[in-house]
């Protein structure tokens, strides 16, 4: 059952490539960032980052530089079944959201792994949210829409959690100004 005062927000990065990817190689999920947020009194309760060990791909330099991901550490991260599980053991069954259609990508990666899905509440797209919030005719990035309410972008780019973390607290900026 959902609880309706919980909102998860999540990233997560997937390998890539500077151009296509090598023969035999596809996109998949490389590490989740989570933020488990009290929407009630919008108090962060964890937040914790997942890394997620590529069965079919390898990190590409390249995925490693946007990232910060390495293929040694990648190579010692648990696969996507383990990483699920773990993920439903900790955070429960929510309602979550991310920036854009993560929720397409993680289904992918999952039905590709032959692994559950880690999210069991309602999927919402913050980005369409905030669009449509703005009368936007385009597709902004969360850089500006932090920038548009004022907030500054907090840690590294492209670092799961530091994103989910800037979700949460664009998310949190929008609450406190409706309430």
């Amino acid at each position: 059952m959902s609880k309706y005062n919980r909102m998860l927000f999540v990233d997560v990065e997937l390998t890539c490539w500077e151009g296509n990817p090598p023969a035999g190689e596809v996109s998949e999920l490389i590490a989740f960032g989570i933020v488990d947020l009290k929407t009630d009194d919008l108090e962060v309760r964890r937040e914790k980052m997942f890394l997620v060990r590529p069965q079919v791909s390898i990190i590409s330099p390249f995925c490693t530089t946007l990232t910060g991901i390495t293929p040694k550490e990648a190579e010692a991260a648990p696969l996507l079944p383990e990483v699920v599980r773990t993920i439903r053991k900790t955070f429960g069954q929510s309602d979550w959201c991310a920036w854009g259609r993560d929720d397409s990508l993680i289904r992918e990666s999952c039905e590709r792994a032959g692994a559950e899905l880690p999210f069991l509440g309602c999927f919402h797209d913050l980005s369409a949210q905030v669009r449509s919030l703005l009368g936007l005719t385009y597709r902004l990035g969360l850089d500006e829409a932090l920038q548009r309410f004022g907030l500054d972008w907090e840690g590294p780019p492209h670092d799961a959690l530091a994103d989910a973390k800037n979700l949460a607290r664009l998310f949190m900026a929008l609450a406190e100004r409706l309430r």
